[in-house]
């Protein structure tokens, strides 16, 4: 008799032994997340201005029985940095990952970046922080964006718009570049697409002092040398931002 019941609990042991990861990872599935995230995932900065450098503390708190530990932090984008306070939770333990948000020069209105947190928790290995904001420009471009029409290749090509200072202190233009190019597809139209920069822009004026509650017109020249789809933007400079106008039009 015995005999037989070893055998019987031999028989069992190999299964019992896979099923205890099983139980395992069941009851800490059965607690949930084990980590807590204070306020929720998602923060909004509100309104903000070009130069400010906004941050926001997610606090997270272990609530489970087993220590969890962040294996990586990756945000979305180059214009937002986060770093957990620790690496490392133990039970009830809590730290905090700071987001801080640096607005692109060229950024403007409503904006929303991820911060994506990866962590040991089998339950729910990754979360996804979220920040909003609504990037106030201190400049307003008219028109924003100007269809040139129809450009004879090799020929001077001039246009203008205006800029105007909404802020309520001087602003100093530092700069006036042209990121504009053709899409040439040969003599016929039916070549693959070559991307040709547009290399003779001029602006005037190029830098100047713009006064609280100002316009000012900026007049951009350039000399198409190909055929083909005209692409790009004129991009206006002042401190902290940056202002684009769009050029879109075809050079026969």
């Amino acid at each position: 008799m015995m005999k037989s019941t070893t055998r019987f609990f031999l028989l069992l042991l190999p299964a019992f032994l896979i099923l205890l990861p099983a139980c395992s990872a069941q009851d800490k599935a059965d607690e949930g997340d084990c980590l807590h995230i204070e306020g929720g995932e998602i923060h909004d900065f509100g309104t903000i201005n070009h130069g400010e450098k906004p941050t926001h503390a997610f606090r997270f708190t272990n609530t489970c029985s087993d220590t969890m530990r962040f294996t990586a932090v990756k945000a979305s984008c180059s214009c937002t940095a986060a770093m957990p306070d620790d690496d490392v939770l133990a039970p009830g333990e809590d730290t905090e990952i700071r987001v801080t948000f640096y607005p692109p020069r060229s950024s403007n209105g409503h904006v929303e970046k991820s911060v994506s947190v990866f962590v040991n928790d089998e339950p729910r290995p990754h979360f996804v922080l979220r920040i909003k904001a609504d990037i106030v420009s201190g400049f307003r471009t008219e028109p924003e964006k100007i269809e040139v029409g129809s450009i004879p290749v090799g020929r001077e090509a001039k246009r203008s718009f205006t800029i105007t200072n909404l802020g309520d202190a001087p602003q100093e233009i530092v700069a006036v570049q042209a990121v504009l190019s053709i899409e040439d597809r040969g003599d016929d139209g039916s070549g693959p697409p070559v991307v040709r920069p547009v290399t003779t822009a001029s602006f005037s004026p190029e830098k100047f002092t713009l006064e609280a509650g100002a316009s000012q017109e900026i007049t951009v020249r350039f000399t198409p040398k190909v055929k083909g789809k005209l692409l790009g933007s004129v991009v206006v400079y002042s401190g902290p931002e940056a202002r684009q106008v769009e050029f879109t039009g075809m050079v026969e």
